[in-house]
C-alpha cells in the first residue's frame, strides 16, 4: 500500500476507535522497527485537553488498525504513537525517537 492509502485507513480506523477520546488526525511514516523489519509508525494527533487515552481504547485502536491493514494487503506492523498537544516535555524525554525512514 502507498503511504496515502495507509494514512486514509489509519484516519478512518482511528477516528472510529479514538474519536470519542479527542483524536484529530494521523500521520504515517514507514521505517524499520527495533529488529530492522519494515514497519509503520502512525502518529495519532489529539485535540488540546483531550486527556490520556485509556489502555482499553488504545488496544482496540491498534487491533482494529492492524486488522484493517491486513485486510487491505498491508503486512507491515503499525506502531501507534500518541501525540497530545498539552503534554509537557521533560528534560530527559526523547524528542524524536522514530527510526530513520526505510
Amino acid at each position: 500500500m502507498t503511504e496515502a492509502e495507509i494514512r486514509k485507513v489509519a484516519n478512518e480506523v482511528l477516528r472510529e476507535t479514538l474519536g470519542a477520546h479527542g483524536f484529530e488526525q494521523a500521520d504515517v511514516r514507514p521505517a524499520p522497527d527495533f529488529d530492522g523489519e519494515p514497519a509503520l509508525y502512525v502518529t495519532a494527533h489529539f485535540k488540546p485537553q483531550a486527556g490520556v487515552t485509556s489502555g482499553e481504547a488504545s488496544t482496540r485502536a491498534l487491533s482494529s488498525l492492524r486488522r484493517s491493514l491486513l485486510d487491505a494487503g498491508e503486512e507491515r506492523f503499525p506502531y501507534i504513537w500518541y501525540d497530545y498537544p498539552d503534554d509537557e516535555v521533560l528534560g530527559d524525554d526523547p524528542v524524536n525517537t522514530l527510526p530513520d525512514r526505510l
